[in-house]
């Protein structure tokens, strides 16, 4: 019968593996995606958003102070028509003083802050014409209309997609434009030591997914 034969094997096993000398293991994974097309995104102004020289004496001492609302545009340009999405990841998550946005980095090993960023809707392109902003929470919900007061969560999972006007459809287009407002949010002065300079360091990236 079979039953006796597995058992007899794996006894054989059992017994040729323990008598054999113990080795260490390490896994090397080949991973990748090979898209029909490939996409470029690219912010205006090289993707810095600069608020210069803060007065320290404009920041409370006691409460979050939120800097003025900055805007930046950005373009995904393809080389062909291809439905796609953009997600975002922080690089500064251990900095952020507001869950889950993004962090403004660190000083002196406190968190300067946090920055938040809202799509503009209106205004939204794909090859020239206006289209609908989306969004979906991760790769298995639906997607809804976005809304110009919902913040972009940067947990890489999260994303916003591009529909005909009327439509919960990603549609394939090739150049993409949209407009994105970033609001910047310093914690009070007393958690930071104000006798030396604090340099604001906030690095979120834009992922371009192909749907």
């Amino acid at each position: 019968m079979s039953f006796p034969k597995k058992t007899l094997l794996g006894s054989l096993l059992l017994l040729s593996a323990t008598s054999a000398f113990a080795v260490d293991t390490a896994d090397l994974r080949v991973i990748g995606t090979i898209a029909p097309t490939a996409c470029t995104p690219t912010f205006a102004g090289g993707g810095t958003i600069n608020y210069g020289l803060i007065p320290g004496a404009s920041l409370s001492a006691t409460a979050e102070t939120a800097l003025a609302v900055r805007t930046i545009s950005y373009t995904i340009t393809c080389n062909a028509p291809i439905r796609i999405g953009m997600s975002w990841t922080d690089s500064r998550r251990d900095s952020t003083v507001r869950a889950p946005y993004n962090g403004l980095g660190k000083h002196m090993g406190a968190n300067i802050g946090f920055f938040l960023m809202t799509p503009v809707p209106a205004g939204t392109t794909a090859d020239g014409a206006s289209v609908d902003l989306i969004s979906r929470t991760n790769d298995t919900a639906a997607w809804v209309l976005a809304s110009a007061i919902s913040p972009i969560v940067p947990d890489g999972v999260r994303t916003h997609s591009y529909a005909p006007k009327g439509t919960l459809v990603p549609g394939a287009y090739s150049n993409y434009a949209g407009t994105i407002n970033v609001l910047s949010v310093i914690a009070p002065t007393s958690t930071l030591d104000m006798t030396r300079s604090v340099t604001l360091d906030g690095l979120t990236t834009m992922i371009v997914r192909y749907l």
